[in-house]
């Protein structure tokens, strides 16, 4: 069985795994809880049946997400409700992942609509446990938040998995791309080998066989003479033909590849000439691929139905686009441009095109050739308006490091850390709140000046509160989850070659500044410089030791920069790589089959010819033996080399 949108068959280890270490979890820390809070025997059956019904529902939550969604969400309100406390972990964990599921493997609308229903069903269980005040606004907030993120966080691995296996079907195009030109190029090969040395090789051996048989001196001289010539012209287009033009082992940057390409069609006799206007630069691999790919196209459309007509080719780099243009004058035998076939050619090459954003134009141009004009942007597509998941993800980490201080602070009746201010105080320390925490909002186009204004805001925070009010460094510590997420930030999207260590060092330093200032503010007024001393020692101190909770988001940023970025660049990179990699493979394992044997042949042919022209006429004679032994040596050796390239075809 196949889940909705992906490969992977079920069941598989973690639809088992999963839900065991949930139920361990469960039922693990409810124990510990109710150590505290005990629970009678039949809340403690209905809990067990709970989570034993809940998370073997979870088994089928890939295949079934939104089933699952639902049946857990029933059994743990109906559990709830029938327990009668909210001292046990029946919510909040089975539902969390159920979601997640439901918005990995289905659309946007229906995650949203999952996570509207499950936000409103666990707000409803946990009405009846409410004491007054503000404790259930304070829940549902609390829910809102978590239920957007977990929505969030499972529509931007459904897009990741969708890109992947994009990227899968675009390599397997690539390959079998690759293959189709491998295959073009040995048929190419052996047509022409045929048709090159073939005819010339046999004339010789007819021609110089003749000679032999007449046994006159005059045409035997001829024969070698013919011999001697046509061997030249046959090592000559045998160079030609198995020639390197496909691109080099260089850096795969266009300004390597296509000087090559040009410059071995020139040597074919094809006149080419290159342009390269603007300011050269590195490409993405998949603009490369594609403008490397459109030339040689219509390279060789322009060799196939403009033979010897002149080729222009023309390479503009602007800042946000490169445009390509190959123009062919027109032919020189009949002044008509054919029409190219059934046209694939030009629709592959506009598909590469529009599959980039940009656009290509092909047709007759006004001196009677034809013009192939490509435009592929190389710059990122302009932002679209609105918000895609990543941004909603971005906006709940703002809400959460601002909602979850803001209650601690505020809204809990008796564990309120700042009970007893007035309204104004609270807008106040609400609005600061903000303010540290919006800069989240760039953490994935600049996480490091995230990080760092973070690290200021808060700095600043602690030295103040330190003198003014300490209850506003409890506030500060349930903001805590802002200077994580901007450390996993900076590990996740800094500029690849960019250290991402010292985020880690960088980080602790407000809660260095709130120790140290709260220790120089009661220094031993008997020993002088105690209030430096103080600070110092509070700096160093809790900034050490908060080290240790910011290392690991920083190494899980990593880990997930590794898995996500580098399966896709090398994907890419793959593709390029890839370019002209077939023809160049093809030409070489011919080559090195004529050099050892077809060519081999030849030379001697050659060689033993000119020796008996310069020779006496015994000479000559025995020359013609050898000419027409080699030329038919070279003949079985190139018939060998056509059957295996067409055993191989």
């Amino acid at each position: 069985m196949r889940t909705d949108g992906g490969v992977q068959r079920w069941p598989s280890v973690a639809d088992f795994a999963v839900p065991a270490i949930t139920a361990a979890f469960q039922l693990g820390l409810t124990y510990l809880i109710a150590l505290e809070e005990a629970l009678d025997e039949r809340q403690w059956m209905v809990f067990n049946a709970a989570v034993a019904f809940s998370c073997v529902a979870l088994i089928w939550r890939r295949v079934a997400p939104v089933a699952v969604l639902a049946a857990v969400l029933l059994v743990d309100g109906v559990g709830q409700l029938a327990i009668g406390t909210d001292d046990t972990l029946i919510d909040g964990v089975t539902d969390v992942i159920a979601l997640y599921s439901l918005a990995v493997h289905r659309g946007p609308r229906t995650a949203l609509i999952g996570a509207f229903v499950a936000c409103t069903v666990v707000s409803l269980a946990s009405i009846p446990h409410w004491s007054g005040g503000t404790d259930l606004w304070s829940d549902v907030l609390a829910n809102v938040i978590v239920y957007v993120a977990i929505t969030a966080l499972g529509q931007i691995r459904r897009q990741r998995k969708a890109r992947r296996l994009e990227l899968t079907a675009r390599l397997a195009e690539a390959e079998q791309e690759r293959r189709a030109a491998a295959e073009s190029e040995r048929e190419r090969l052996a047509r022409d080998l045929h048709d090159v040395a073939g005819h010339h090789l046999s004339a010789v051996v007819v021609h110089s066989g003749a000679a032999a048989r007449l046994d006159d001196p005059e045409l035997t001289t001829g024969a070698l003479t013919v011999a001697a010539e046509t061997g030249r012209d046959v090592l000559k287009s045998l160079s030609r033909l198995v020639d390197v033009v496909g691109p080099g082992a260089g850096d795969g940057e266009l300004k390597s590849l296509l000087p090559p390409l040009c410059h071995g069609l020139s040597r074919l006799g094809i006149p080419v000439s290159l342009t390269v206007e603007g300011r050269p630069r590195k490409l993405p691999p998949e603009v490369t691929t594609a403008a490397y790919r459109i030339v040689q196209e219509s390279l060789t459309n322009a060799m196939r139905y403009a033979s010897g007509a002149p080729v222009q080719v023309e390479a503009r780099y602007t800042s946000a686009a490169l445009e390509v243009t190959v123009t062919n004058d027109r032919p020189c035998d009949d002044g008509v441009v054919p029409a190219l076939g059934t046209n694939r050619g030009i629709a592959g090459m506009r598909e590469r095109a529009t599959g980039l954003g940009g656009t290509l134009d092909a047709g007759p141009s006004p001196a009677g050739g034809w013009t192939v004009a490509a435009v592929l942007p190389t710059a990122p597509a302009r932002p679209r308006l609105g918000l895609d998941w990543p941004e909603v993800l971005d906006a709940t980490a703002i809400a959460f490091s601002v909602g979850t201080p803001t209650i601690m602070a505020f809204a809990l009746q008796e564990e309120s850390i700042l009970r007893g201010w007035s309204l104004v105080d609270m807008m106040l320390v609400t609005v600061a709140l903000f303010g540290r925490a919006i800069p989240l909002w760039w953490r994935r186009r600049n996480p490091y000046g995230t990080l760092i204004a973070l690290v200021v805001a808060d700095s600043i925070w602690a030295a103040v509160a330190a003198q003014m009010s300490e209850p506003l460094l409890g506030v500060l510590a349930m903001g805590f989850v802002a200077e994580l997420i901007a450390v996993y930030s900076v590990a996740c999207y800094a500029r690849k070659g960019r250290p991402t260590w010292p985020a880690v060092l960088i980080a602790p330093i407000p809660w260095g500044v709130a120790i140290g200032s709260a220790l120089a503010l009661d220094p031993d007024p008997n020993e002088p410089g105690a209030a430096f001393f103080a600070l110092a020692f509070g700096l160093i101190a809790g900034s050490t030791f908060s080290v240790l909770a910011f290392l690991p988001f920083w190494a899980w940023g990593k880990a997930v920069a590794a898995r996500s970025r580098s399966w896709e660049i090398n994907a890419l990179e793959t593709m390029a790589a890839r370019t002209g990699e077939a023809v160049l493979a093809e030409r070489h394992r011919i080559a090195m089959g004529l050099r050892g044997t077809v060519f081999d042949h030849t030379s001697r042919l050659v060689r033993a010819a000119e020796a008996g022209l310069a020779g006496t006429a015994t000479d000559a004679k025995a020359a013609l033996d050898v000419v027409t032994e080699q030329a038919r040596a070279a003949l079985v050796d190139m018939r060998e080399l056509l059957d295996a390239m067409e055993e191989q075809t």
